[in-house]
């Protein structure tokens, strides 16, 4: 792949459907990178690939997530275009929502399904986390510490501290400024929740609202794990997800 906006994945010559993976905030596509080697050769797999990390580092994030779904899609019309699903952790499903609704806009596609992971609806997107807009690294590092997103020995990392922390800051203030496209037509298309079991970052009494965001079927997959079960287990969620492709394919 040599698109900007994809890495660690694979485009394949005689796939039926393109599969986006979209990373956490501060999540790279590498988290992605064993993904391509245990879905079936049917699939193109697309880990997206935010600015400001890894390939992309020089560039910034834009002001606005809907910004940057706007870019994503403009840039990507044979992606969006064509026959899609959408796979999408933590924050970035507030990301693939809008990228979502704007390929509706762009294109008239909708995902053949979509899965949330790890995520609230958008509607709460870090509403939660307004406190840490303005927080010390400190505050910063102890909210990611005690919520199990690192552990407690970067506070002494240089490379974590030097690399990582700005990309998850940036991520984190993009967030902090997201006010979810209202008004919006419902999708149509099937919606699963994925989540571990162990997932202390969400509150999973407010999953039920994911209903309100498809007129289609939703349903939910609990996995063994924390808030980062799929890195811990990819496949298993790879073999849920092949499931999910064939229930589609035989409808």
């Amino acid at each position: 792949m040599t698109n900007k906006w994809f890495a660690f994945g694979a485009e394949r010559e005689n796939a039926s459907l393109s599969l986006l993976l979209f990373p956490f905030a501060g999540g790279c596509p590498s988290a992605f990178v064993q993904w391509k080697n245990k879905l079936t050769d049917d699939i193109s797999i697309y880990p997206v690939q935010y600015p400001f990390r890894e390939a992309r580092r020089k560039e910034t994030l834009p002001d606005t997530v809907r910004e940057l779904a706007e870019t994503l899609v403009r840039e990507n019309e044979a992606v969006f275009s064509g026959k899609y699903a959408v796979f999408a952790h933590c924050a970035g499903a507030a990301i693939a929502y809008e990228t979502v609704l704007e390929a509706r806009k762009m294109y008239g596609t909708e995902p053949e399904f979509m899965i949330v992971s790890g995520a609230e609806p958008p509607e709460y997107s870090l509403e939660s986390l307004k406190y840490l807009s303005q927080a010390e690294e400190t505050e910063f590092l102890d909210y990611l510490i005690s919520k199990g997103f690192a552990d407690e020995s970067v506070r002494k990392n240089s490379a974590f501290l030097s690399y990582y922390l700005p990309i998850i800051k940036a991520d984190f203030t993009l967030m902090f400024s997201y006010k979810m496209t209202r008004d919006e037509e419902p999708l149509h298309c099937p919606l699963y929740i994925f989540r571990g079991d162990d997932d202390k970052v969400i509150d999973v009494n407010r999953l039920e609202d994911w209903k309100k965001y498809t007129t289609a079927e939703t349903s939910e997959r609990i996995f063994d794990g924390g808030h980062y079960y799929f890195t811990n287990d990819p496949d298993t969620v790879c073999a849920e997800i092949g499931r999910i492709v064939k229930k589609g394919a035989a409808t």
